[in-house]
């Protein structure tokens, strides 16, 4: 694994503080659509759990946050900014807008009227769809494998090649541990199994967090 020093920075147009005593706030890097690790920043712990997950969906391509506002009136004379928390681009070329909101806040009567404003102008200006992302939006399977996902990002071209070409010969679903032990690979192609899954090529049996006991078989892409 490689450590990319040289990583595009945040492109967040609203100012991230880098701590807070109050508030889950950090960076983190996932690799574009070029292959070049893109730094990306977030203020809650909320925000990074939507914002992994949303990355590592089968059907997104790119997630940009705090991205330029959109300016909204809404029950005032003047227009005042808003900014998306988070902004996904879609392999069809589609964008989601989001903004991410603890449950308790997103229920208010006036935040909905505000979102309404809101989405006027964001399907407008800026994205094809708006959404509100809660707590209530993030599965924790999903967050586990994608926070699996993330961790195996960096390719291994020699303990790859020789995964797939495991992964070729495989003639039934199998675990993943039983299947290292099979082709003579072990414990250190686990990585590489999960860059298969991610890439489609190979495919997990059941809805679950993934492990070394999870069954695989062929996937779509192989």
């Amino acid at each position: 694994m490689s450590f990319d020093d040289t990583y595009l920075h945040s492109r967040a147009t609203r100012a991230i503080p880098k701590k807070s005593p109050f508030h889950f706030v950090g960076q983190m890097t996932f690799l574009n659509a070029n292959g070049k690790s893109q730094a990306m920043e977030y203020n809650s712990l909320l925000e990074y759990h939507v914002a992994i997950c949303s990355r590592y969906r089968p059907d997104v391509v790119n997630v940009e946050e705090q991205i330029a506002p959109i300016m909204v009136r809404h029950g005032t004379v003047r227009a005042t900014p808003y900014w998306f928390d988070l902004r996904l681009t879609h392999r069809n070329g589609q964008r989601t807008a989001i903004s991410v909101k603890p449950q308790r806040k997103a229920e208010r009567h006036v935040f909905h009227a505000k979102m309404e404003a809101v989405t006027r102008v964001a399907t407008m200006e800026t994205a094809n769809r708006v959404c509100v992302a809660t707590e209530r939006n993030v599965d924790p399977i999903e967050l586990a494998n994608a926070k699996l996902f993330h961790a195996a990002r960096h390719p291994d071209p020699y303990m790859d090649d020789q995964v797939t070409s495991a992964l070729d010969a495989l003639t039934k679903p199998m675990q993943i541990r039983e299947f290292l032990d099979a082709c003579g690979i072990g414990s250190t192609g686990f990585w590489s199994v999960i860059r298969l899954i991610r890439s489609g090529a190979a495919k997990v049996l059941a809805a679950e967090r993934i492990t070394p006991r999870t069954i695989i078989t062929h996937g779509e892409n192989s």
